[in-house]
């Protein structure tokens, strides 16, 4: 689902906002906001259907495979596509500017971690399983940013991970490698709205694309923390 975004930082519980980034407008034009929109749903839609039709069964089918990144982590340090050979991840898109569409992904997000952790209480052992947000404005979503953001969402540094690169790096892992649509959209005024699409990405140790799932449906939320842990499972026989 495609999302309109506007200007500023989202505001966790327990803190106030930081200063927001660079301007942004609050409405797109209708015509400029339904081609973006159309663009964010279809682009992926044969994969979410595939997956969909493919979820209740034995294996998780693969709708294509990654392509290798190189990017950054909150901290500063390093962080690639081969730190997380051999380990499921779930990967989702955000940037700290939104706050409609990306607080509420990564909500999502913090619940499936909490999900994860008690799932590994039940089964008395830890699951080969990571978390990765990717900002798509990197312009604005600083390290030190993202580190503070990670801090006030209660982001487990030794599971999830929130990444940034160069506006070239970012365009190439999303829309290259996980093929999710999203772009800027210029008001006419010197002022943006970054449109994308409301997906968590299910990828295995393998780097092979298992599942997309719409945040906007519990089921799907449901559904993900089984496919997760299954396919754990299965990589750690």
């Amino acid at each position: 689902m495609a999302s309109m975004q506007t200007s500023s930082l989202p505001s966790p519980p327990s803190r106030e906002a930081e200063d927001p980034p660079e301007p942004r407008s609050k409405w797109l034009r209708p015509e400029v906001w339904l081609i973006f929109a159309v663009i964010a749903v279809v682009a992926p839609v044969v994969l979410v259907a595939r997956a969909r039709a493919a979820r209740h069964t034995a294996e998780l089918p693969k709708l294509g495979h990654i392509v290798p990144f190189s990017l950054t982590r909150e901290s500063g340090a390093p962080f690639s596509s081969a730190e997380l050979a051999g380990k499921v991840w779930v990967a989702d898109f955000v940037f700290l500017g939104c706050t409609e569409s990306c607080p509420m992904l990564t909500t999502r997000m913090s619940n499936l971690q909490k999900r994860l952790a008690e799932e590994e209480a039940k089964l008395g052992g830890s699951l080969p399983v990571r978390l990765l947000s990717i900002t798509i404005d990197p312009l604005n979503d600083t390290t030190a940013r993202l580190s503070e953001y990670a801090t006030r969402w209660g982001a487990d540094p030794k599971r999830w991970t929130f990444a940034t690169g160069s506006t070239a790096e970012i365009q190439h892992v999303v829309a290259d490698g996980f093929k999710v649509a999203y772009g800027k959209v210029d008001d006419g005024a010197g002022a943006f709205e970054i449109m994308h699409g409301n997906w968590f990405v299910l990828v295995d140790g393998e780097g092979a694309i298992r599942g997309y799932y719409s945040t906007d449906r519990p089921e799907e939320m449901t559904a993900i923390t089984a496919d997760v842990v299954r396919l754990a499972e299965q990589a750690g026989r």
